[in-house]
């Protein structure tokens, strides 16, 4: 409030605005934000913003950072709860995970644009360095993130995203035609259980790959 308990509106800044981009994504999906209601949610002609931000391609671009500075803030505040590669990499997927879960409407976004921020950047190069151990290089430990990424965005796509085009048709009954299908969908889908087995089949995979002699 101003002196005269007025409400007194934040600067408009970079980081505001892109804050203020991802509450409405959250909110109203892609499809929802554009300028003209990012300028309405914050009260402000929508040329102010480019100031910061030179066109929605930089706005996605931001909100992909802010994403990704959320979950690099959830890994350093549990960086020294676990020790050894595979569990500190177990652990780092499981909170990509729940952070992307938490911007269910984020996902395209984050799955088809890559960041090059700084401080993204700085905290990828970091974590490779923790992650190498004999025998397994920069790029072995790159391409483990790289691929637990991707098994994480995909998996999240099929269990929470929209259709694209609409509701989808309902199940089909199963029968006497299909029965190893099924027996395998008897006991029906549990998204976290079929994760789990995955991410740990996974990373069984990189635990047997032989490593060079060092």
């Amino acid at each position: 409030m101003d002196a005269d308990g007025r409400p007194v509106r934040p600067a408009l800044t970079r980081d505001h605005i892109i804050r203020t981009a991802l509450a409405l994504l959250d909110r109203e999906g892609v499809d929802g934000l554009s300028m003209r209601k990012l300028g309405t949610e914050l009260s402000v002609n929508p040329m102010a913003f480019y100031h910061h931000l030179p066109n929605k391609a930089a706005l996605f671009d931001g909100v992909v950072e802010a994403v990704y500075d959320e979950y690099a803030t959830a890994v350093d505040a549990c960086s020294g709860d676990t020790t050894g590669w595979r569990n500190r990499l177990e652990g780092m997927t499981r909170l990509f995970r729940d952070t992307l879960r938490r911007h269910p409407h984020v996902l395209l976004v984050v799955a088809t644009r890559p960041s090059y921020a700084p401080s993204l950047m700085a905290f990828s190069d970091r974590t490779i360095g923790e992650l190498i151990e004999p025998g397994r290089t920069e790029r072995d430990v790159l391409a483990m993130i790289n691929a637990l990424r991707a098994f994480t965005i995909g998996h999240l796509l099929a269990e929470i995203a929209q259709p694209i085009g609409g509701p989808t048709s309902p199940d089909p009954p199963l029968d006497e035609r299909h029965p190893h299908l099924s027996r395998a969908v008897a006991s029906g889908y549990d998204p976290d259980s079929d994760y789990e087995w995955t991410l740990q089949s996974m990373l069984d995979g990189f635990e047997r790959r032989p490593r060079p002699p060092t």
